[in-house]
């Protein structure tokens, strides 16, 4: 009696080749400081999703995320910036865009009008 094989329509080697990896998000600062926003998507899923839910849930705050977000370097550097509120928003719109544009927003994929 035969046994058929499945087919391998994809192996995780080829996808990950594959996808997109951009270079990190840097922010330069006044004074020739610079912060590095690491690339989120790169994480393990599980834990990225966590940081999503952590990031799109009511009671956050933006600093707690980013805390955790960057090194410690970083983020020291970043509140010593002390940026306007209005900057401080745009600027997180902004890194969230850059590493969007790679892997698209989760749900958000253009689809059929029919």
């Amino acid at each position: 009696m035969a046994v058929d094989k499945p087919n391998i329509n994809l192996t995780l080697a080829a996808l990950e080749a594959e996808v997109a990896k951009p270079e990190p998000f840097v922010l330069a600062l006044k004074g020739g400081k610079r912060i590095t926003f690491p690339d989120l998507y790169d994480l393990p899923a599980v834990e990225a999703e966590a940081f999503f839910a952590k990031f799109e849930g009511a009671g956050r705050t933006d600093f707690a995320l980013l805390e955790e977000w960057l090194s410690k370097a970083d983020y020291e550097a970043y509140v010593a910036a002390r940026l306007p509120l209005r900057v401080h928003g745009a600027l997180i719109e902004r890194v969230m865009a850059y590493y969007q544009q790679t892997v698209g927003t989760p749900g958000e994929d253009t689809a059929s009008e029919s």
